[in-house]
Formats: C-alpha cells, structure tokens, sequence
C-alpha cells in the first residue's frame, strides 16, 4: 500500500511538472519546455532548496494554464465555437499542479541531512542563490537584443534552459561554500572552472567560431583594461558596470572569486603550501600600489588625448598584461602569496575601495590576542600585525574568506549590515549564496 500511495505522488509531481512544459513547448519550443522539467529531474539528489524550487514551479504552472486557459476561451469565443469543455479539461490541469506543489511537501520528497552536515542549514542559501541567478540570466535573456546566453546563440529557446541549469549549479554551489572546512577548497575550483570556461570561449572564438565571443571586436584579458579601456576608447563599457555592480553587492569579493585573471595568480602562490610569514612586503609597498594604479589609468587617458593609434594602446595593455603574468610565475610562486592581485593588479585596489561601499566586512573582534594563525593563511597580504592591531584587515583582502576557520578564538566574522547573523543563519551563507549566484550569471555572460 505505501509503495502505491508513494507511486501516485510521484505520477502527481511528474504530470504537474509536463502539464506547464506542455504549453512551453506550444509557445516556445522544446529547449524552453526543458527549462521547467529540469528541476524536476534533480529531485532525486534530496536537496532541499530543489524540492522548494520545484514547488515554485507548480504554482507558477497553474498560473500558466490559466493564462493559457484564458486565451484558448477567448479566440474560441471570437469564433463562435463551443469553449465549456477545453475549460474544465484546463482547469482540471491547473488543479493538477497545484496538487503536485502540495504532494512536495510528502517526506518521501524530503531531504535528509548527514551527521556531517553538522551546523546551520545552507537551504536558504542554495535557494537564493538558484533564484537570484535564475533572475539575473533571465533579464539578460529578455532584454538583451543580441543572445548573451551561449545556448541561445546555438538553438533559439535553449538561453532559458542554460540560465534554468546554471541556477540549480548556483544552489549546489552554494551549498559547498558554506560547509564548514569546505568553502576554500571550493572556492578554488569553481574560480577556477571560471576562468577556464571564460578562456576556453576566448580561444574557440580567436579559432574562428565567433558564436563565443561577446562581439565581433577583441579586447585584451587584462583585468586593469576593464577601466583602462573606455578610458582609452571613450565607449565599451559592460565590462566596468559588470565590476561596478558586482563589487557594490559582493564588495572586493570580486578578486577571490570572479576574476578571470586571479584564478592564475591563486594556482601560483598555491602552489608553496603556505605563504611567506609577515610582513612579506616592506611598509612602502602599498602606497606604491596606489601610485601605480595611478599611472596605468592615466596612461590609458593620456593615449586617448593625444590620439595615440589602437596598435599603441594593444601593445600597451599587452604588455602590462605579460608584465602581471611575470609576476604571478615569479614572485607570487615563490613567496606563496598573490602578488598579482595584492599588490599588481589596479582592479584589486579599485576593488578594494570601492568595497567600502558595499555592506560586507570581515571584522575583527576585541578578543583577537594577534596569534597570528590567520596571517598564516592569507594569501593576499592583508592580515599584518599592525592589521590586526588595528582590529581591522588591510585594503588587498578580498574577502576570500580563509582566514575565518582558522582564528582558535572565532573572532573573525563576516557581518552584513553589521550583523553576525539574521536569526539562526549566519551572514557567511547569505555571502555565499550571493557569490555563488554571481559566479553562475558570470559563467552565462561573461566573455570577450
């Protein structure tokens, strides 16, 4: 008997999802009828933020037999034609759906939690993480002219099952950065999937299937040409409003986890098992980082002036570029610590002021008896002694986070709005569903 009833819930949630698919594939074809299976079928991994997204989906499905129902009755009606009939076979199947939502809520659809999984629940993390990239993908789907969404480029339709499997990929992210012991291993490997997916689409597209390139137009890889650049041509400006957006919500969390560039720098000084003790640079160093922020800026503004031809300004970002490749091989390399993105790269300062602006910090408590245990994981030069004396971390973090599990008296803390924690769940999984619904919507638009 409980095998039958466990049947027809299943048979419930299986026709409530077809029912919604079936009118997407009348109006707008088979990939876009996919998009709303698609959460469906991971139904089997027992998570918990699908389950919730799933039962979204079957209420919105009523409301799409509805709106179906409604303009089925309506030209019916235009043309004189008996409509009594479609109507009770339509509203039949929008009760469907909103039986399948309920039949979720059975514990045969429940998750279940691991010993492991000890701590706060990431649930509310994964499932913002999977809405908020599932919005964000699906505004560059609607309101972008030109397909931004890969899928989209290949087979009309299929941007939105692209923007429906990345958002699920967000939720299953989000649930990995906010585990405890786990965050910077992940962190890691998904930056760095980042980068070889934005460079794999670079290269397919330099090879001659322009489908991956953002454009027709190339511009350098070079992270200081994201303001470098419109300074130079006075237009192209998606790349900087990209940042700008991201570092206003995530703050210099950028440089840590989406930065297409910093991933190389991360694999150099990961390859010494642990950074050079502190201080690794002298004193004058990080007022010298402002300064060559400075130069570089006004370079790119200085070329434009004097009407300098492109080849220059190529030649000139080319080689900064290489210069910043230099120093990752040999500097970041040998003293474990990203010298690249700490003290190198302008968008790494920018980024780290402009970070001030956004409601994220990393703080650090009174109790801090300056052990040291966090300098000794910091990879971006930006927990010294004097730092921590001033209970406050330097202008290169960029919030990756390492150093919070390793402070033995917990007195490190992301806050958000100044807050430790909202209720029960602590600001750290709503930073890491944030980040992993940015680095999903990355995945999906950015590229050269």
């Amino acid at each position: 008997m409980k095998a039958v009833k466990h049947g027809i819930l299943i048979l419930v949630v299986i026709l409530g999802a077809l029912i919604p698919a079936s009118h997407a594939l009348r109006w707008q074809g088979p990939p876009s009828a996919l998009a709303w299976l698609v959460p469906v079928l991971f139904l089997f991994t027992r998570r918990e933020f699908v389950r919730r997204i799933c039962q979204i989906l079957m209420l919105a499905g009523v409301l799409v037999t509805v709106d179906s129902m409604v303009q089925f009755i309506a030209a019916r009606q235009a043309m004189g034609v008996a409509w009594h009939g479609l109507a009770w076979i339509l509203s039949g199947a929008a009760l469907l759906s909103a039986l399948a939502a309920w039949a979720l809520e059975h514990p045969l659809f429940a998750a279940s939690r691991k010993p492991a999984q000890a701590g706060p629940s990431t649930t509310g993390a994964s499932f913002f993480a999977s809405v908020f990239a599932f919005a964000g993908l699906g505004l560059v789907q609607i309101k972008v002219a030109n397909p931004m969404l890969l899928a989209e480029r290949f087979l009309p339709g299929a941007g939105w099952l692209e923007a429906a499997l990345l958002a699920l990929y967000a939720g299953f992210v989000a649930e990995a950065l906010g585990a405890p012991g786990r965050s910077s291993r992940v962190r890691r490997r998904i930056w760095g999937l980042f980068s070889l997916v934005f460079f794999g689409q670079l290269t397919l597209g330099l090879a001659g299937f322009e489908r991956f390139l953002m454009t027709g137009t190339l511009h350098l890889p070079v992270p200081a040409l994201i303001v470098a650049g419109p300074l130079y041509r006075g237009a192209g400006f998606f790349m900087l409003i990209l940042f700008g957006v991201t570092v206003l919500l995530a703050g210099p969390a950028w440089c840590s986890h989406l930065c297409y560039i910093g991933a190389w720098d991360s694999a150099s000084a990961f390859r010494k098992k642990h950074p050079a003790p502190v201080p690794i640079w002298p004193a004058w160093m990080r007022p010298a980082r402002i300064v060559l922020a400075g130069l570089v800026f006004a370079a790119a503004l200085l070329l434009r002036m004097l009407g300098a031809p492109v080849h220059w300004a190529v030649l000139s970002g080319a080689g900064f570029g290489l210069l910043g490749v230099a120093v990752m091989v040999f500097v970041s390399r040998r003293v474990g610590v990203m010298a690249h993105c700490s003290g190198f790269c302008p968008m790494g300062l920018l980024s780290g002021l402009l970070g001030k602006l956004s409601p994220w910090r990393l703080t650090i408590r009174s109790g801090c008896s300056q052990c040291g245990a966090c300098s000794a994981v910091c990879r971006y030069d930006a927990l010294r002694p004097d730092d921590l004396a001033a209970k406050r971390p330097g202008i290169s973090c960029s919030l990756c986070l390492d150093c919070l599990e390793r402070c033995p008296r917990s007195e490190m803390r992301l806050t958000l709005f100044g807050r430790e924690a909202f209720g029960k769940v602590p600001a750290r999984l709503f930073f890491a569903g944030l980040l992993a619904a940015l680095h999903a919507i990355f995945l999906g638009v950015a590229r050269i």
